[in-house]
């Protein structure tokens, strides 16, 4: 398989910095989450920034464009620290265990999603519309984002679970990232499993969902083919 490089940083400049176009990308990205990128106009996006209208042209050219810097604002801080957690537990002399991959997957991604201050506790929603919206530009930019996560994670797996094929390992990510993902976009459901269960799951919660999805998906990934 090819080796992958690093995706591009987020942008220029930080969204939370004060400058006009950080404003702007800052309110994109939470108008995007709450509405979907097809919903939100570009003058609701310049409102909601305090700037004018071209302005958003200026920094980012057209919509698609300013779209495509909101995933990336979005999703590369945050494979930063998961690729620092995995660098992490696969320095070491030993082979990683399959725990110590599962984690460097789900904490940095289920406390950036329930604990981030700044655009990272979109992410949950940000990557769901960006999977669920199949244009071209899109897709360009998830793959950019979220390919060298995914062969990452598989090599490190692979160390892990050395009798494993490799198919069976992307097969096994792939879940592991859909059952993160459905359980962050809880809130975003009206906590329907704390509803289901009557108050016992806390779904604002990140140790009790990093302490039962790591359990879930460490016996799964072991589990036999």
């Amino acid at each position: 398989m090819p080796k992958l490089s690093s995706p591009p940083t987020a942008s220029r400049r930080d969204p939370s910095e004060t400058g006009t176009d950080g404003r702007i990308l800052e309110s994109a990205i939470a108008l995007f989450a709450a509405r979907g990128f097809g919903e939100v106009s570009v003058r609701e996006i310049a409102e909601h920034a305090n700037a004018n209208p071209a302005a958003i042209s200026y920094y980012f050219g057209a919509k698609e464009q300013l779209i495509k810097q909101a995933i990336r604002a979005v999703i590369a801080p945050l494979n930063v620290k998961r690729l620092a957690a995995l660098e992490k537990v696969t320095a070491a002399s030993q082979p990683p265990t399959v725990e110590d991959v599962v984690r460097a997957m789900v904490e940095p991604t289920v406390h950036a999603s329930l604990n981030g201050a700044g655009t990272e506790k979109h992410y949950a929603r940000i990557m769901l519309l960006g999977f669920a919206l199949r244009q071209p530009f899109v897709d360009e930019v998830m793959a950019e984002q979220t390919d060298i996560i995914v062969v990452s994670f598989v090599e490190a797996l692979a160390k892990a679970l050395p009798n494993a094929s490799r198919a069976s390992l992307f097969w096994r990510y792939d879940f592991m990232h859909g059952a993160t993902q459905h359980i962050l976009l809880d809130q975003t459901r009206g906590h329907r499993l704390r509803r289901l269960s009557a108050g016992l799951t806390d779904t604002d919660s990140a140790e009790a969902i990093i302490r039962e999805l790591i359990a879930f998906i460490t016996a799964g990934m072991k589990a036999a083919a």
